[in-house]
C-alpha cells in the first residue's frame, strides 16, 4: 500500500523527539519495528507533531500508541472538509450623526450595562466612555487578513497601529509569507479587526493591530496567498516567546488572538471519513438518507426540510497547537461557530459535554475546531431582548453553536464595524457609509472579537495575567441573563434553549458615560 502524509500528535507532556527518533530508526524500535519512517514535513516550532509518510495500516497501528493523541491526513489535504467563517453580511443599520473616538455600538454598550435596558427610550446608547484603551497589547486577527490602509487602525496621532510583519522573519520559522498577505478581499478579518481594536467602535482603540491571513480564507481572487494551518500557530508561538520584557512592566507585551473561523464538512453522503466534527457542514437534500448515515456515528440529524443542519468536524492538530499556544502564555478567544448540534452518544472526545433535563441525559458534542478547554468561547446574541415579567433578558442567536462548549454570551447580531474596499461585506446598500467604510455583520465571528477587546483592557491594566486568569476575569465578570426558556427535547426550541451552556453574558467593569475606572481586582 503506498504511504501518503499523516500529522502525528502527541499527547501533552510526551517528548515529541523521542517519538521521531524512534519512527525514524531503522529497524527494531518504536510502534512502526520494521523499516525507517520518512518525516514527510518537519515542524521545528512545534512541541506536539510531526508530519510522517505512513500507509494507512501504520497510521491506524500507530494510533494504538498509548502516547499519541490522533493520526490524522493534513486538513489542508483532506478532501471532506474546509475552513470557513462564521458570520453573513446583514442588510440594514443606522449610523450615529457624530462620530468621536468614545463612541461604540449597541452591542459594545450592552456589554457593560448592569443589566440589560437596550431599547429603553431613557437609555443613551450611543454614549459611553472608558478609561482603558488596550495600550501595550497585541491584538492579533487570525482570519481573511485587514485592510491595511482603514482609519479605523490609526491611533490619537493618526498613525497607523496596524503592525504589518513577515511572519515567518518575526519568529525566526522557515517558510515566505505573500506579499499580498495584508490585503482583506473578503472583509471578513477587517470587521473582527475594528470591533476588537477599531478607533471609533472598537474596545481597545489604541492596541497594536496583527493580521495573520489564513490559507483557505482568502477571499475572491486572493488564493494562496494566506499562511498554511501547518505553520501559522507556531509562528505566533514563537514570536510571543521572542518578545523582549518591558522594563516598564515586567512582563512581555500581551498577545490575544482572535479566531472566528472554523473547519465544516463538505461531504452530502457518507461520514465516515470526516467523522472528526466540528462546525459548519450542511446538509444536501436527502435530509433522510444523510440522518441514517450519520445516526451510526451517534449524531442525531432530524429530517427537517428545507432546513440547513450543520455537522461537526474536529481537527485534533488544530486543538492541539492552541492548547500549545496557550501554555506559552498566548490568549485566545475562539467563534463557538454557527452551529446547533447534540448527539446520542456519550463516547470519544466528541463527546465531551452531559446535560441531564429532568429524568432525560442529553450529550452534546462539544464545539468546532479550532478549540481548547483553555480558551474563551464565545456564543452569539440576538440584537433583540427577551421580556420575562418586567426584565430584559438576552437570548442566543438561532444559528449559534450552544451547549456547555459555549463559555461565555456577546453581542454579535447586526454589529457596526470596518469594512474593506474588495470584500463580500460591501457598501453598496448603504452609500452614507461608502466613504467611512463600515458594515454591519453578524454570526458568532462578530462575538468572539467583544471578548478579545475586552480581554485587551484587562491586559493592559495587568499585562502579567496567565490565560487562565484572563479567562477567569471574564467570565466571573460576567451577567447571567441569557435566557433559558425550558427543556430541549427537540430540534425545534433550539432558538431560545442554551442547551446546557453557560448562562454569562460579557460584561466590562469599566466605567460608563465619565465616571472613572472601576476596581477592576488588579
Amino acid at each position: 500500500m503506498s504511504e501518503r502524509e499523516y500529522t502525528v500528535v502527541v499527547n501533552a507532556g510526551v517528548d515529541l523527539k523521542q517519538v521521531e527518533a524512534e519512527l525514524t530508526a531503522s529497524t527494531g524500535s518504536g510502534p512502526i519495528p520494521n523499516r525507517s519512517v520518512d518525516i514527510a514535513n518537519p515542524r521545528p516550532g512545534s512541541r506536539r507533531q510531526t508530519h510522517f509518510a505512513l500507509t494507512d495500516e501504520e497510521a491506524k497501528e500507530l494510533s494504538k500508541d498509548s502516547r499519541i493523541m490522533a493520526v490524522e491526513i493534513p486538513p489542508q489535504q483532506r478532501d471532506d472538509i474546509q475552513i470557513g467563517l462564521h458570520a453573513t453580511q446583514v442588510s440594514e443599520f443606522t449610523k450615529p450623526g457624530v462620530l468621536t473616538s468614545n463612541l461604540v455600538n449597541w452591542g459594545l454598550v450592552r456589554c457593560n450595562m448592569q443589566k440589560n435596558d437596550f431599547g429603553q427610550s431613557s437609555f443613551a446608547t450611543n454614549i459611553f466612555e472608558y478609561a482603558l484603551d488596550g495600550t501595550g497589547v497585541d491584538v492579533v486577527i487570525q482570519d481573511s487578513g485587514i485592510e491595511a490602509g482603514h482609519p479605523e487602525w490609526n491611533n490619537y496621532a493618526g498613525q497607523s497601529r496596524l503592525k504589518q510583519i513577515d511572519w515567518y522573519t518575526a519568529s525566526g520559522l522557515a517558510g515566505s509569507q505573500s506579499s499580498n498577505h495584508y490585503r482583506d478581499y473578503d472583509g471578513h478579518g477587517t470587521h473582527c479587526a475594528g470591533t476588537s481594536a477599531g478607533k471609533t467602535y472598537g474596545w481597545a482603540k489604541n492596541a497594536h493591530i496583527y493580521a495573520q491571513k489564513l490559507s483557505g480564507l482568502e477571499g475572491s481572487g486572493d488564493a494562496g496567498t494566506g499562511i498554511s494551518i501547518t505553520d501559522a500557530f507556531d509562528v505566533i508561538r514563537v514570536w510571543h516567546n521572542n518578545k523582549a520584557v518591558d522594563p516598564a512592566t515586567g512582563f512581555k507585551r500581551p498577545t490575544i488572538v482572535n479566531m472566528s473561523w472554523g473547519y465544516g464538512s463538505t461531504r452530502d453522503g457518507d461520514p465516515d471519513s470526516g467523522n472528526y466534527r466540528g462546525t459548519g457542514w450542511t446538509w444536501g437534500v436527502d435530509y433522510s438518507d444523510n440522518s441514517t448515515l450519520w445516526a451510526s456515528t451517534g449524531i442525531v440529524v432530524p429530517t427537517i426540510t428545507a432546513t440547513a443542519r450543520r455537522i461537526p468536524i474536529r481537527v485534533a492538530s488544530v486543538d492541539a497547537e492552541i492548547e500549545d499556544m496557550i501554555t506559552d502564555g498566548v490568549h485566545v478567544c475562539i467563534a463557538a461557530g454557527n452551529d446547533y448540534y447534540k448527539g446520542d452518544v456519550s463516547t470519544g472526545d466528541d463527546y465531551n459535554n452531559t446535560v441531564v433535563y429532568g429524568t432525560d441525559t442529553i450529550n452534546y458534542a462539544r464545539g468546532s475546531s479550532p478549540y481548547s478547554d483553555n480558551s474563551m468561547r464565545v456564543g452569539n446574541i440576538e440584537s433583540t431582548v427577551y421580556l420575562s415579567g418586567a426584565e430584559y433578558l438576552d437570548q442566543p442567536r438561532g444559528s449559534s453553536s450552544r451547549g456547555p462548549s459555549v463559555q461565555i454570551w456577546a453581542p454579535g447580531t447586526n454589529i457596526v464595524s470596518a469594512c474593506s474596499t474588495t470584500n463580500v461585506y460591501t457598501t453598496a446598500n448603504h452609500p452614507e457609509d461608502a466613504s467611512y467604510r463600515i458594515t454591519s455583520i453578524s454570526g458568532t465571528s462578530m462575538a468572539c472579537p467583544q471578548v478579545a477587546g475586552v480581554g485587551a483592557l484587562h491586559l493592559q491594566a495587568n499585562p502579567g495575567l496567565t490565560p487562565a486568569e484572563l479567562k477567569a476575569r471574564i467570565i466571573n465578570d460576567a451577567k447571567n441573563i441569557i435566557q433559558d426558556t425550558s427543556s430541549d427535547t427537540d430540534y425545534t426550541s433550539f432558538n431560545t434553549s442554551l442547551m446546557g451552556a453557560s448562562n454569562n453574558m460579557l460584561f466590562n467593569r469599566y466605567n460608563r458615560q465619565g465616571l472613572i475606572m472601576k476596581n477592576i481586582g488588579i
